[in-house]
């Protein structure tokens, strides 16, 4: 569980909830002014056959905003002063062209699904938010929250490859 201004994220596969670990990430010069900057990494292997892998906040109570990108699927959520971004790797369709795994926005996050020939992988999720929100920060969740910058931080920070 990770504990976030709009309430605790949590990780569910197939409606079971998972422990995960969070990897708590430096802010870029893209998003200077998150507060909160997290990796957290799904282990998903070919046996496991399909699977819907959720990143949600289960008591949240406000809608939803779908800020997507080339390669980035990503839901946003407002409230007060607070915006939360929890971003995906990857385009949601029902039949991948070049991926194989798809995914689905949520009232309350944003998930994996797994196909029957989805291969072994990591499936990441970015989660970010800012407090106070401005006119002029409001874009940096989204990139505080897209994985693939996110990899790059981890490598950056550690020196090495999670």
């Amino acid at each position: 569980m990770l504990l976030t201004p709009l309430g605790d994220i949590k990780l569910f596969v197939n409606n079971e909830e998972i422990e995960f670990t969070a990897i708590k990430l430096d802010t870029e010069s893209h998003c200077p002014d998150v507060n909160g900057r997290y990796l957290i990494q799904y282990k998903y292997k070919s046996e496991f056959k399909n699977q819907e892998i959720k990143c949600c906040i289960p008591t949240l109570d406000v809608k939803g905003e779908i800020e997507s990108g080339e390669r980035l699927e990503a839901i946003s959520f407002y409230k007060n002063d607070i915006k939360l971004t929890i971003g995906v790797e990857g385009e949601f369709t029902d039949f991948p062209n070049y991926i194989d795994y798809s995914g689905d926005y949520l009232s309350n996050g944003i998930q994996y699904v797994t196909f029957h020939n989805t291969s072994h992988r990591i499936f990441n999720f970015g989660v970010c938010w800012v407090q106070p929100l401005t006119e002029k920060n409001a874009t940096q969740t989204w990139f505080g929250a897209d994985p693939t910058l996110m990899f790059l931080t981890c490598i950056q920070q550690s020196g090495k490859i999670v």
